[in-house]
C-alpha cells in the first residue's frame, strides 16, 4: 500500500472520529491531501478496490468518491474512475463494496456525470460475460435496477428502457440459488419491471408504454411462475405488484388472463390472517389489486362477485396488527406525558386568500401524509368499492361488519368493523340510511360505554363524524353526539382519544355550516371544554384544538359576541397560552393563526388584548422581516416564512375585529409599520405577497388614510406582481384586487392622501386587471381571484365610467367574464355597486347594445342572481334588457326560448320580463 494511500486511511479514519479535535484534524488533513485532487482520486479508486486493504475503509473510499462524484469535478473527469468502478468495483467479492459501487454508478446516470447511454449497453454486456460470477450478476443487476429507479424518465428520453428490460427479464425465473444475493438478483429483475410498468401507466404515449406491449404478457406469466412457490415474501409482493400495475395494458389482457389473475390475488388476499405483520408488504400489494381493478370498466364488472367474496377478508384486514399496536404510541392514560417535539407533525401556513364566498374547502393547511399500513389501505379500497359498486356490495359488508360487532368480540375486531362502517358511509351513505337509526345508535352506545376500549371509543367518534350528515338532521342526535360524545371525550385521559374527539368536533362544526344547521345550543359547552383543553392538553394536541377554536368561532362569530360568558370560558386560558408561549415556541404559529380568527370573530371583545397581539405581531413581522433580508444578503437560508404569514394575518385578524380603533395601535409604530408592510409585497415568496395584501386590504378597510399615504409605492408594487398570471401567484392577485375594492369603498378626503383616480397608476392597475380578466387562461382554483378582481372592475367603473376608454381596454375585452362571474358570485352589497359601475360603463360613451345582445343570456343570469339585490340596479337591468327586446326581438325570443323554464319565471317575477 503506498504511503498516499496509508495517509488517505488514516484521515478518513480521524475524521469520523467522535472526538472533535480529532475529527478536525482529519477534516484537515484530507483537505491538504485534496489539493493534489489528481494523485488523491487515483488513490482512492485503487483503495476502492483493493482486496486486502481494510473492508471498514475501503467503505470509507468509495463514500468518498460518491460524495466528490457532483462537487468535484477533478473525480468526475478521472479517467480511473469510472473504468474501476463499474468494471471492477462491481463485480467485488464483498458485497458492501458492490453496494457502494452500484449507488456510485446511478448517482453518476441520475446527475449526467457518467452517459447513461454508454453505461447501460457496457453494464449490459458485462452481465452477459460474467453471467456465471454470482457477484457479477448481483452487482451489475442491483446497479441496474438503482439506475431503473433514479432514471426511468431519462432512460425513456435515450430510448434505452428496452435494454435494461431484456436484460433482466431472464433473471425473472432464473435459478440462482437460495443465498441472500441470489434472491436480491430476483428481486432486483421484478423491481426493474415494476418500475417500468408504473412509467408505461403514467405515461401511455412514451417509450416504456410502447415497448412493453410487446412483452408484457410474457412478464406476467413470469409474475404467475414467481407466485407459484414464492421464495421470500419479498420475492411474492413484487410479482403481485408487477400484476397489479400490468392492469395498464388491459386491452392485451383477455378475460381468460385476468379470470387467473382474480383467482391468484383471492388466494394472496386470504392466504394469511397473521396479526404480527410480518407479511404486511403481501397484503397490501394484493389489497391494491382490488383499488386498481375499479379504474377499468370492463374489468369492474367482470370482478363484481370475487369483490364480494374478499370484502370479509378486507374488513379484517382493518384490524390493528401487533406491529401496529407497537408503533401507534397510544396509551389509555397518557395526557400528563409531554409530547416530544420530533413527534409533532409540521404544519404549513399558507397565506389566507380574501374572498367574496366563504365556502372554500381550504383552511390554511397542507394536507398531511397518512402513514401506509394494510389497515389504511384496506379502508380505502373499501371506500373505492363502495363507490363502485354502491348498495350491490352491502349485504356482504354488512354481514361481516356485523359479525364482527357482537358483544362477545375482541375489541380489535369490534375496531375494525367500526372503522368499515366510516369506509362505507361516502360511497354507500344511500343505501345504508335504512340501518343508520340502529348503526348510529350502537356507536353512540359504544361512545357512552365507559368500558369500551380507549381505540374503539376512537375511531367510533371518527365513524359518526363521517355519517355527520345523518346526524346533523336530528336535533337530539345531534347534541346527544356533539355534548355527550365528542366534548365528553375531548377530556379524556388518552391523548389519542382527546385528538380523534377535536378532530370530530371540527368535523360537525364544518358539517353544521354547511347544512346550515346553527350550533348556538352548544355555544357554551363547547366553549367550557375548549377552554380546559387549552389548558390540559399537551403539544400536539393544542395544536389541532387551536385550529378547531379559530373555526368554531369563524362558524359562530355573532353567537359568542352575543353569549359573553361562553366568550370569556375560552378567552381568559386562550389569553394566559398567548402570554405562556414563547416566541420559538412550535406552538406559535398555530396560536398566531388561531387568534387571528378568534380576533376577527370577535370584534371589539378582542379591544383588551389588542394592544399586546399588535405589539407582539407586529414585532414578530418586523424583526423576521429583517432577518430575511439580512439571509439574502449572506446568502443564507432565511428563517421559516411562516414567521411573516402568521405574523401578518394576525395583524389582519386584529384590524377586521376592531376597524377603525386600531389607528392608535398604527400611530405608536410610526412610518415603520406602512414600510414593513409596503416591504412584504415585493418579496420573492408568493405566499409572503399575498399576505402582505391580504393585510393591505384590512388596511384599506379599516384605517384607508394610512394607506393612501403611501398609494403611488404601493400601487408601483401592486404594477410589479401583475406581470403575469399563474397558480402560485392568483392568491396575491386576488389579495391585490381586494385592497383595491377597499380602497374604492373606504378612501378619505385629507392632504397628502392619494387617489386611485388621480395618480397615474391607477388607470394602470385597471388595465392590467381588466386584461387578466378578459384575456388570461383562469383555472377552477382561480375563482377568488377572478371574483375579487370582477369587485374591484366594476367599483372602479362606478367611479370613472370612462376608464375603458381612457386605458384603451374596451368593454368588450371583458365583458363576458364579468357577467360570468358576477352571475355566480354570491350576494353581497359590494355586487349591487360593482353591476352599477359596468352599466354605466355601458353607456359611455353612448349604449353598446350590441354587446348586451351577443352577451344576452349572461344578462339574463346576471338579472336572476340579482333578484334579491338594490331596486335602483334591477330597475337599470330591466330597461337595458327592454331596450334589447325592442330593437333586436328576434334575437330575444330566440333567446328567452333556450333559457330554462324557472329561470324564465324568475324573469317575469322580478322583472316583468317575457
Amino acid at each position: 500500500m503506498s504511503d498516499l494511500s496509508s495517509q488517505i486511511l488514516a484521515a478518513l479514519q480521524a475524521a469520523a472520529s467522535p472526538s472533535q479535535d480529532v475529527r478536525r484534524q482529519g477534516e484537515a488533513t484530507l483537505q491538504q491531501l485534496q489539493a493534489q485532487p489528481s494523485q488523491y482520486f487515483a488513490a482512492c479508486v485503487h483503495l476502492f478496490v483493493t482486496s486486502s486493504a481494510d473492508l471498514h475503509g475501503r467503505m470509507m473510499v468509495g463514500f468518498q468518491i460518491k460524495n466528490n462524484l457532483t462537487r468535484n469535478p477533478a473525480c468526475a473527469q478521472n479517467p480511473n474512475v469510472q473504468q474501476v468502478v463499474c468494471v471492477q468495483a462491481i463485480m467485488d467479492a464483498e458485497v458492501q463494496i458492490r453496494k457502494i459501487a452500484s449507488s456510485i454508478i446511478s448517482l453518476a446516470a441520475r446527475e449526467n456525470v457518467w452517459a447513461v447511454e454508454q453505461l447501460v449497453p457496457s453494464l449490459s454486456a458485462q452481465l452477459q460475460t460474467h453471467a456465471s460470477s454470482a457477484p457479477a450478476v448481483h452487482g451489475i443487476m442491483r446497479a441496474l435496477s438503482e439506475i431503473v429507479d433514479d432514471c426511468i424518465q431519462l432512460l425513456d428520453m435515450r430510448h434505452i428502457t428496452d435494454q435494461i428490460v431484456g436484460v433482466a427479464f431472464s433473471y425473472l425465473t432464473t435459478d440462482l440459488g437460495q443465498s441472500k444475493e441470489a434472491l436480491e438478483v430476483r428481486l432486483r429483475a421484478l423491481h426493474i419491471m415494476r418500475d417500468v410498468l408504473e412509467q408505461a401507466g403514467i405515461d401511455n404515449e412514451g417509450y416504456s408504454y410502447r415497448f412493453m406491449r410487446t412483452g408484457v404478457l410474457q412478464v406476467i406469466d413470469a409474475c404467475f411462475a414467481n407466485l407459484q412457490a414464492p421464495l421470500s415474501t419479498e420475492i411474492a409482493s413484487a410479482g403481485v405488484e408487477c400484476l397489479v400495475l400490468s392492469l395498464t395494458f388491459y386491452d392485451l389482457i383477455d378475460d381468460q388472463l385476468f379470470g387467473r389473475m382474480l383467482a391468484l390475488m383471492v388466494q394472496v388476499t386470504n392466504s394469511s390472517q397473521d396479526m404480527s405483520g410480518s407479511e404486511e408488504q403481501l397484503r397490501i400489494a394484493a389489497t391494491g389489486f382490488w383499488s386498481a381493478v375499479l379504474y377499468f370498466p370492463h374489468f369492474q364488472e367482470l370482478a363484481e362477485e370475487t369483490m364480494k367474496q374478499v370484502i370479509p377478508t378486507l374488513v379484517r384486514a382493518m384490524m390493528f396488527s401487533d406491529m401496529e399496536i407497537g408503533m401507534l404510541q397510544a396509551n389509555a392514560s397518557d395526557w400528563n406525558v409531554p409530547d416530544k417535539e420530533e413527534d409533532i407533525r409540521p404544519r404549513h401556513y399558507q397565506a389566507k386568500e380574501q374572498t367574496v364566498n366563504d365556502d372554500d374547502d381550504g383552511d390554511g393547511l397542507d394536507e398531511e401524509v397518512e402513514d401506509y399500513n394494510l389497515r389504511r389501505i384496506s379502508a380505502s379500497t373499501l371506500d373505492s368499492i363502495s363507490a363502485a359498486y354502491g348498495d350491490r356490495i352491502l349485504p356482504p359488508v354488512l354481514t361481516a361488519i356485523d359479525a364482527m360487532m357482537q358483544t362477545n368480540r375482541p375489541w380489535r375486531e369490534l375496531e375494525a368493523a367500526v372503522l368499515a362502517v366510516g369506509a362505507i358511509s361516502e360511497g354507500c351513505f344511500d343505501s345504508l340510511r335504512p340501518y343508520l337509526p340502529s348503526v348510529v345508535g350502537r356507536l353512540l352506545q359504544l361512545l357512552e360505554d365507559p368500558e369500551t376500549h380507549f381505540l374503539v371509543v376512537a375511531i367510533s367518534l371518527w365513524t359518526v363524524s363521517q355519517l355527520g350528515n345523518y346526524v346533523v338532521e336530528d336535533a337530539a342526535l345531534l347534541e346527544r353526539f356533539i355534548v355527550h360524545s365528542a366534548l365528553a371525550k375531548m377530556q379524556n385521559p388518552s391523548k389519542f382519544v382527546q385528538d380523534y374527539a377535536t378532530t370530530a368536533l371540527l368535523t360537525m362544526v364544518k358539517i353544521c355550516v354547511d347544512a346550515y344547521t346553527p350550533i348556538t345550543p352548544f355555544i357554551h359547552p363547547i366553549a367550557v371544554t375548549i377552554g380546559q383543553c387549552l389548558q390540559g392538553y399537551q403539544l400536539k394536541n393544542r395544536v389541532l384544538l387551536l385550529e378547531t377554536l379559530k373555526t368554531v368561532c369563524e362558524s359562530a362569530g355573532e353567537d359568542f359576541r352575543q353569549n359573553e360568558a361562553a366568550t370569556q370560558a375560552f378567552l381568559g386560558p386562550l389569553g394566559q397560552l398567548w402570554m405562556e408561549t414563547s416566541n420559538d415556541s412550535m406552538l406559535l404559529f398555530s396560536l398566531f393563526d388561531c387568534m387571528s380568527g378568534v380576533a376577527a370573530a370577535l370584534g371589539t371583545a378582542m379591544e383588551p388584548m389588542a394592544e399586546n397581539i399588535f405589539s407582539r405581531g407586529f414585532g414578530m413581522l418586523q424583526h423576521h422581516l429583517q432577518l430575511r433580508r439580512a439571509a439574502e444578503q449572506a446568502n443564507q437560508d432565511p428563517p421559516e416564512v411562516e414567521f411573516l404569514i402568521t405574523s401578518a394575518d394576525l395583524l389582519s385578524g386584529l384590524f377586521c375585529a376592531l376597524g377603525g380603533r386600531v389607528e392608535a395601535l398604527i400611530q405608536s409604530a410610526g412610518p415603520t409599520f406602512m414600510q414593513v408592510v409596503l416591504a412584504l409585497l415585493t418579496d420573492e415568496l408568493s405566499d409572503i405577497r399575498s399576505s402582505g395584501f391580504s393585510l393591505t386590504g384590512d388596511v384599506a378597510g379599516a384605517v384607508p388614510a394610512y394607506l393612501q399615504a403611501v398609494l403611488p409605492a404601493f400601487c408601483d408594487a401592486a404594477l410589479l406582481n401583475l406581470n403575469e398570471l399563474s397558480e402560485a401567484n392568483s392568491g396575491v392577485i386576488s389579495n391585490l384586487a381586494w385592497t383595491l375594492c377597499n380602497l374604492i369603498e373606504n378612501a378619505v378626503s385629507g392632504p397628502q392622501l392619494h387617489l386611485l383616480n388621480t395618480i397615474a397608476q391607477g388607470p394602470q392597475l385597471f388595465q392590467r386587471l381588466a386584461l387578466l380578466l378578459g384575456t388570461s387562461t383562469i383555472t377552477a382554483d382561480m375563482r377568488n381571484m377572478a371574483e375579487n378582481i370582477t369587485l374591484y372592475i366594476g367599483l372602479a367603473l362606478n367611479e370613472a365610467p370612462d376608464l375603458p376608454q381612457r386605458t384603451q381596454c374596451p368593454l368588450a375585452t371583458f365583458s363576458k367574464r364579468f357577467l360570468e362571474y358576477a352571475r355566480d358570485m354570491k350576494y353581497v352589497p359590494q355586487k349591487d355597486t360593482a353591476v352599477a359601475g359596468f352599466l354605466l360603463a355601458l353607456q359611455q360613451p353612448q349604449l353598446q347594445l350590441q354587446l348586451v345582445g351577443e352577451n344576452l343570456i349572461l344578462f339574463f343570469d346576471l338579472a336572476c342572481s340579482l333578484a334579491q339585490g338594490s331596486p335602483d340596479v334591477q330597475r337599470v337591468l330591466k330597461e337595458l334588457l327592454l331596450q334589447v327586446k325592442r330593437t333586436a326581438p328576434q334575437q330575444w325570443q330566440t333567446r328567452l326560448a333556450s333559457y330554462s323554464e324557472q329561470h324564465r319565471i324568475q324573469l317575469f317575477q322580478v322583472y316583468g320580463l317575457n
